[in-house]
C-alpha cells in the first residue's frame, strides 16, 4: 500500500495545489462542504464557506491544521472503511483527485445514498484516463464511465474548465432528476485527431453523447468513442450521409441533437432553457469554414426531422429559428490528419461530382445542383469550371440571399484568374442584390488594388469599415479591421502619401492580437513618417 505519511512528510505543503482546478471546484460548491481525500486542505483556500477535510494522512491533517485558515476543521479518516460516515450535514461533498487512489468506493458511494440529503452536491475530479500519471494511482476512469456510474444519484453535469483533457471535473445534484434536453452526435470516420475535442467542447451542455464510427476507419476513433460515450456503435458506410445522420438521429434519447463532424467543435453554445422551452423544430446555426466562410445551416434540431439526399444532406424544418450565439468551428488541418482528409475529400469529390452532376443534367434549374457544384470547384481553386456553375445558379435562382453569395464568388473566381473587368461587372451587382453590406465595398477595393488604382481602393476599403447591423445568411469573409486599415495604408503608401499610411498602419496595429504582426505594423508606421519628412 502507498505510503501517504511518508509522501506528506517530503513534499511541500501545496503539492497538489492547481489554482485552475481549485478555483473551478470552488464555485461549484455551497454551504457547508466535505472534503474527501483533501490532502494538506488546499480547497480550504478557494472555499470560503463552511468546510470540512477528511483524509488518511495524518502528517497531510497535521500541515493543513497548522497552515490553512483557522476555521476550517481537518480530521483523519480513512474513507476506504467509513461504512457509518454520515453525510446529511454537508451541503457539498468533494471528491478531488482522490477516487484514483483507491480500489473500491462501493462502501463509500453506499454511505452518500444512504445517508446524503436529496440537493446535496457531489463533485468529482479525476484524470482523464491515463492523462495523468502517479505511481499511488490504481484505476483509471472516463467520461462515458462515470455517466453510468453518477446516473442514479441524480443530475450528472460535466464541465468545460481549462484542463478538461487531462482532468474531469463532474458534480452531480442528489435526487435531481437527470436533465435530458440535447445529445451531441456524431459520425466519424479516422477522427482520432479531432473527436476529443469536438466532444469536449459540447461536454457542459450536452446530456448524451452519440458517436457513430464507420467501421473501415483505422485509427483510435472508436477508442475516443468509447471514452466519451454511452451511446456509440459502429456502421457500415452506404454512400448516403443523409442515411448515416437518419440512423444516428434513430439512437438518440432527448428531444434535441446537435450535429458535428469530428473534425469540428463549438465555439459559441445554445441556451438550454431556450431549447427546451421552444416552439421550433429547429435552430440555424453558424458555421465557419477553413476559409473563414460563414454560412447558416440547422445543425441543432428536433430528433423527429429527417435529413433527404445522399450529399450535402438537406434538412427542412417546418419552423426554424436563429441563434446567433450558435458558432460551429470547421477546422479540417486541426482535426483530421491528412492522410484522412485526403480520402475524405476525393470521397465528396466523387459523390458531389457523381450525384450532384446527374441531377442537373435532369434539370438546368436544380439551383441547389448548380450551388454546390460551384462552391466545389471553387474550393478546389477549379476557377472557371466554378464560374460555369455559378452562372447556371444565377439563370435559375431566386433567394436573395443565395443570389447575392453566389455573385460575390463568381467576383472572386474572375478576379483569380486576372478577368478584372468581369470581377467588376459581378461586384457592381451586389449592391442590388445585398444591399448595404460592407463586402459590397470591400471588394471594390480589392479590385481597384489590384489594378493599381490606389486612391479609389482606398476609399472602397474605408468605406467598407462602417458598421453595418444588417445580419446576413451568408457570410464570406470575416471582417478584420486590422487588415483593412493595413490594405489602406499600402494604398497611401503607392500614392506616396507616407503620413496617411503612417497613421493607417498604427491603426491596423490597434486591431492586431498577434505580437509579431503588431511589432511590423509599428516598423511599417515608424517608416513611413521618416520617408514623410523627407518627402
Amino acid at each position: 500500500m502507498f505510503d501517504y505519511d511518508k509522501f506528506f512528510e517530503k513534499s511541500p505543503l501545496n503539492i497538489h495545489d492547481q489554482p485552475e482546478r481549485h478555483s473551478f471546484i470552488a464555485s461549484l460548491c455551497r454551504g457547508h462542504v466535505c472534503d474527501l481525500g483533501c490532502g494538506t486542505g488546499s480547497l480550504s483556500d478557494y472555499y470560503k464557506g463552511k468546510y470540512s477535510g477528511f483524509d488518511v494522512s495524518a502528517v497531510a491533517i497535521k500541515k493543513a491544521e497548522e497552515n490553512r485558515r483557522g476555521d476550517a476543521q481537518f480530521t483523519v479518516c480513512d474513507l476506504n472503511l467509513c461504512k457509518h460516515f454520515d453525510f446529511s450535514e454537508y451541503d457539498t461533498i468533494v471528491m478531488a483527485e482522490f477516487l484514483e487512489h483507491i480500489e473500491r468506493d462501493l462502501v463509500l458511494f453506499e454511505e452518500i445514498k444512504r445517508t446524503a440529503r436529496p440537493n446535496t452536491r457531489l463533485i468529482i475530479s479525476v484524470p482523464n484516463g491515463d492523462r495523468v500519471q502517479s505511481p499511488d494511482h490504481v484505476r483509471e476512469f472516463n467520461v462515458a464511465g462515470l455517466r453510468r456510474k453518477l446516473a442514479p444519484f441524480g443530475d450528472v453535469r460535466f464541465h468545460n474548465w481549462p484542463g478538461e483533457d487531462k482532468r474531469i471535473i463532474v458534480s452531480v445534484d442528489i435526487g435531481h432528476p437527470q436533465r435530458s434536453i440535447l445529445s451531441l452526435g456524431v459520425i466519424a470516420k479516422n477522427e482520432g485527431k479531432g473527436l476529443e475535442r469536438c466532444i469536449l467542447s459540447c461536454l457542459n451542455i450536452c446530456d448524451d453523447i452519440v458517436v457513430h464510427v464507420d467501421d473501415s476507419s483505422d485509427d483510435n476513433t472508436l477508442k475516443i468513442a468509447e471514452m466519451y460515450s454511452n451511446n456509440f456503435r459502429t456502421f457500415t458506410w452506404q454512400n448516403d450521409f443523409s442515411a448515416a445522420r437518419n440512423y444516428l438521429s434513430d439512437n438518440v434519447k432527448t428531444p434535441w441533437v446537435l450535429f458535428l463532424d469530428g473534425h469540428e467543435y463549438l465555439k459559441g453554445a445554445p441556451s438550454l432553457d431556450l431549447l427546451a422551452n421552444s416552439q421550433n423544430d429547429a435552430f440555424l446555426c453558424q458555421v465557419q469554414l477553413d476559409n473563414g466562410c460563414i454560412i447558416r445551416y440547422p445543425r441543432l434540431h428536433k430528433t423527429t426531422l429527417k435529413y433527404e439526399d445522399k450529399v450535402h444532406n438537406r434538412l427542412t424544418p417546418l419552423s426554424p429559428a436563429t441563434d446567433p450565439n450558435i458558432l460551429i468551428i470547421h477546422d479540417r488541418i486541426g482535426g483530421q490528419d491528412p492522410k484522412s482528409t485526403k480520402e475524405r475529400i476525393e470521397q465528396r469529390h466523387e459523390m458531389i461530382c457523381d450525384i450532384m452532376g446527374r441531377e442537373l443534367k435532369r434539370s438546368r434549374s436544380n439551383t441547389r445542383a448548380s450551388m454546390h457544384l460551384g462552391l466545389h470547384f471553387h474550393a478546389r481553386q477549379e476557377h472557371r469550371r466554378a464560374i460555369k456553375y455559378y452562372k447556371i445558379y444565377l439563370r435559375y435562382g431566386k433567394e436573395p440571399g443565395e443570389r447575392w453569395f453566389i455573385r460575390w464568388n463568381l467576383a472572386l473566381c474572375y478576379f483569380s484568374i486576372g478577368a478584372m473587368w468581369r470581377a467588376e461587372w459581378h461586384a457592381r451587382h451586389l449592391e442590388s442584390e445585398s444591399p448595404n453590406r460592407w463586402e459590397n465595398k470591400f471588394i471594390f477595393g480589392l479590385i481597384f488594388m489590384a489594378q493599381k488604382e490606389y486612391l479609389k481602393a482606398a476609399n472602397f476599403f474605408v468605406n467598407s469599415l462602417e458598421t453595418s447591423l444588417q445580419e446576413n445568411f451568408y457570410k464570406p469573409i470575416t471582417k478584420d479591421h486590422g487588415h483593412i486599415w493595413n490594405m489602406i495604408g499600402e494604398c497611401f503608401f503607392h500614392l506616396g502619401k507616407y503620413f496617411e499610411a503612417s497613421e493607417a498602419f498604427m491603426r491596423a496595429r490597434k486591431f492586431t492580437k498577434n505580437q509579431f504582426i503588431k511589432n511590423t505594423l509599428e516598423r511599417r508606421s515608424k517608416l513611413m513618417r521618416e520617408m514623410a519628412k523627407k518627402s
